[in-house]
């Protein structure tokens, strides 16, 4: 009788993993339009394990931190997206509910196939390569981590100019792989066509880079793009003299941070950099984005006023412990359950969010006096042009920063493809990785300090 109460058991188990094991498909409903999301879960040894894919995006398995399935609920955490999804199963389907920075939709999943999505890219390099590409590594001295990275450099007699690129937020490869699209890889490519070395590497954390990342900050991360800007001034093929930066969005920040620590770095680029401090930033990122979905004006107030009192809290605190101790208040008083102030805080208040929120770029922008290239395009929804550009023109007019030279640029996003609305939805299905001209501009900007 023992022998077969432990095979029931165990044929419970085994039917309860089959039950969950799978692909899992649904629509998230966010009131203005449903968005695909699937979630893949896997029984392993000691439960279970599950990737997130948003298709219409093209983000496919994005790890999913805690697993969690018993007595048919379902618990999936991203810690990094302060998001979850809770959902119960029943029959064939999973009724449930996804949850991001303090916001619930509804989402019901059904078994399907995982189809992965593939677009043309048309800006990808192809062999044949006509210069030289080679693995290196450096180190980051000041931490004592090593990262590892590409360097092209051009056919023919050098030294040549050369640049560090340095990618947006979030932790990217060297390539700032983003939905299919790989736009530093796009950038070596033409600059080495065009005489012009490039190192780029992957961030702390990806690949083969090491560091710590979990209390990381903007700063942190300066000195990992320090360490490649002096990597590339010591080797023989570079002209030591002509070493700059170029930074995508909060790149566009830690490049400053560098130069104005550096007056060695010969020229900084900026795609899509921020002048404001970051609470101004999501600010309006948040509105523009939430408009662009379609989502009514009075529903973008609400989301915007609830926002802002968090946004003051953050401002007005004087360490980290404090404002993580305000906002569990706060949001204990709006009625927030343990898990959800949880996650909205951890979000809020980590080291990296803290610090990009108050940190603001204008003193390490009066302090570069090296030649700098600031582009925004005018359809960027998360660093947006209107309100960035007049504050570099501000710093130009009060402290005659005549080094620092601007240009919005029509129908482009955040990634610099020429668009429709701007909206990240639009990423994925535009074929253009990066528009010509400004790969134009960089390189003609280049070469105009090189003489």
């Amino acid at each position: 009788m023992k022998n077969k109460i432990l095979f029931l058991l165990l044929f419970a188990v085994l039917q309860s993993q089959a039950q969950i094991e799978g692909y899992w498909k649904g629509e998230m409903d966010l009131g203005v339009q449903k968005l695909e999301t699937a979630f893949d879960i896997k029984a392993i040894e000691n439960g279970y394990s599950a990737t997130f894919d948003v298709p219409a995006q093209g983000a496919y398995d994005i790890p999913v931190d805690e697993t969690t399935f018993q007595d048919g609920h379902l618990e999936l955490k991203m810690n990094a997206m302060g998001a979850a999804y809770l959902g119960v199963l029943k029959d064939s389907t999973i009724e449930g509910e996804f949850t991001q920075h303090g916001m619930t939709f509804p989402l019901n999943l059904a078994k399907a196939e995982k189809k992965e999505q593939k677009k043309a890219r048309p800006q990808d390099p192809q062999p044949p390569f006509n210069y030289h590409i080679e693995e290196v590594t450096f180190v980051n001295e000041k931490e004592g981590n090593t990262l590892v990275g590409t360097l092209t450099i051009p056919e023919g007699k050098g030294p040549f100019p050369a640049m560090v690129l340095v990618s947006g937020s979030g932790q990217q490869d060297r390539d700032e792989e983003l939905m299919n699209h790989r736009p530093f890889w796009v950038i070596a490519d033409y600059c080495a066509l065009h005489g012009i070395a490039v190192l780029r590497y992957d961030d702390r954390g990806v690949g083969g880079s090491e560091g710590e990342v979990k209390n990381a900050t903007s700063m942190d991360f300066s000195y990992d793009a320090e360490a490649a800007f002096d990597y590339l001034r010591n080797r023989k093929e570079i002209n030591a003299t002509k070493v700059g930066i170029l930074g995508h969005s909060e790149g566009g920040i830690i490049n400053f941070m560098v130069s104005a620590r550096r007056p060695e770095v010969a020229f900084l680029i900026s795609l899509a950099g921020p002048s404001v401090n970051g609470i101004e930033v999501l600010k309006e990122q948040q509105k523009a984005i939430l408009r662009a979905s379609g989502m009514p004006e009075e529903a973008v107030q609400f989301n915007s006023n609830t926002n802002a009192q968090m946004f003051d809290i953050i401002e007005a605190s004087s360490s980290r412990e404090e404002a993580d101790s305000l906002l569990r208040q706060l949001l204990k008083g709006w009625g927030y359950n343990e898990e959800l102030t949880e996650q909205t805080v951890s979000q809020m208040a980590s080291p990296w969010m803290y610090y990009f929120l108050k940190y603001d770029p204008t003193e390490a922008i009066i302090k570069t006096n090296c030649p700098a290239l600031l582009l925004n395009g005018s359809k960027d929804l998360q660093v947006i042009a209107s309100q960035n550009l007049p504050a570099y023109e501000k710093i130009i007019a009060e402290h005659g920063k005549t080094n620092l030279t601007l240009h919005e640029l029509p129908n482009l996003n955040h990634l610099f493809q020429h668009c429709e609305s701007g909206s990240p939805n639009e990423y994925f299905e535009i074929e253009e990785t990066i528009s010509p001209e400004v790969l134009e501009m960089i390189v003609g900007f280049v070469k105009k300090i090189e003489k």
